[in-house]
This record gives structure tokens, C-alpha cells and sequence, in this order.
């Protein structure tokens, strides 16, 4: 972190936060009001995730994925948007979901589904705030969580022939977040190299 704070030249904070409390919210964005000043985007990108199918799901996990994926993403937006004290159709929201079936992972299944339904909901209720909302499923990307086998497994199967990488998906969210994308609110965006629709 204090390698990328060099290159940010300060304009980057990291602030610790259980997105699974009530307060979470708040104090993220005290902490980044008071290290950087106003917040002018929000992104959205956390995510608790465990595997489990519908046969093993506790009641635990289930709350807790939704107490960090929906509850925490909603806070979140709610305090952007009670904070926002920019010029109209400047805001700029964007929330990340994933590619479905997510077999064997229900519990995170649900959770992110959510977030798309509320995403676009969201959008309807900041529209009139000139905040625009909107999602990304950015599709397998490797951001080291896959070993050697499945990444394996998933470039076989992309239909571009390779694995997504940040890069990629990081693009679209500077296109959301610039004043070019002032009129694209309440969508779904698939940047995941076909992998949705795309794969036979």
C-alpha cells in the first residue's frame, strides 16, 4: 500500500471497515472526506464470497453475504448520495455483480443478484440528484484468486481465449465515471469478454 500511495503522489487513503456493520459506511466516508475531500465516485467492488450449495447453506452465511454484499453496497450508496453536494448529473455510482449460474456458491449467487436489482432501483430513486448508477459484471477476472487448474479451465472455455485482467474492467469504470457517461444510468454492463453470451 505505501508503494501505491508513492505513486499516487497522497491522492490515494486505505481505511480498514467491516462492511457488515451498521456504521461502516460512515466512517469510510469521514475517513475519506477528511484524507482526500469530497467524494466524487463511488465504487462498490467488495465482496464476501465462500462456496456452499443450497443443500449446505447455513443461515450464518447466508446473512452474512447479504449483511456485507447487499446491505453493505446499499449503505454505501445512501451515504454517497446523502454526501453528494456536486453539480447535477456529475455523480456517479457503479456497483460490480457476477456471471451467473455460480454453481455451488448460492449464498453469493443471491447477494450479487440483488445488487443488479437494486442497481437499477437506485438509479430511478438519484436520478433527480443527477447521480448516475449503474453495474459491471466484469466475468472471471484473475486477480490471484485462481490457481493454476482453473485459470486453465476458464481460458479454454472463454471465448476470446484468454482470462480477464483488472485492466480491463477498470477502463469501462473510468468511462462510467467521466463526464461522457453522463447519460448511461440504471444498466448492466457485461465487460467480461463475451464469457455471458459468447461461450458454445
Amino acid at each position: 500500500m505505501k508503494d501505491l500511495e508513492a505513486i499516487t503522489e497522497g491522492r490515494v487513503s486505505f481505511v480498514a471497515a467491516d462492511l457488515s456493520t451498521r456504521a461502516a459506511a460512515e466512517s469510510v466516508f469521514d475517513h475519506a472526506e477528511s484524507a482526500l475531500g469530497p467524494v466524487t465516485a463511488l465504487i462498490n467492488v467488495h465482496a464476501h464470497s465462500t462456496r456452499g450449495g443450497l443443500l449446505e447453506l447455513s443461515e450464518e452465511e447466508l446473512d452474512l453475504h447479504l449483511s456485507v454484499n447487499v446491505r453493505g453496497t446499499l449503505m454505501m450508496c445512501a451515504e454517497y448520495a446523502r454526501r453528494w453536494s456536486g453539480h447535477p448529473g456529475e455523480g456517479r455510482i457503479v456497483n460490480f455483480i457476477s456471471s451467473l449460474p455460480l454453481k455451488g456458491e448460492i449464498a453469493y449467487a443471491a447477494s450479487k443478484g440483488a445488487i443488479e436489482w437494486a442497481t437499477v432501483a437506485i438509479a430511478a430513486d438519484l436520478a433527480d440528484k443527477g447521480i448516475t448508477v449503474n453495474a459491471i459484471n466484469p466475468g472471471p477476472t484473475q486477480t490471484g484468486w485462481m490457481d493454476a487448474d482453473l485459470a486453465g479451465r476458464i481460458r479454454e472455455a472463454a471465448p476470446l481465449g484468454r482470462i480477464g485482467i483488472p485492466d480491463d474492467v477498470s477502463a469501462l469504470v473510468v468511462f462510467l465515471c467521466s463526464s461522457r457517461a453522463g447519460w448511461i444510468t440504471g444498466q448492466v454492463l457485461h465487460c467480461d469478454g463475451g464469457w455471458k453470451h459468447l461461450r458454445t
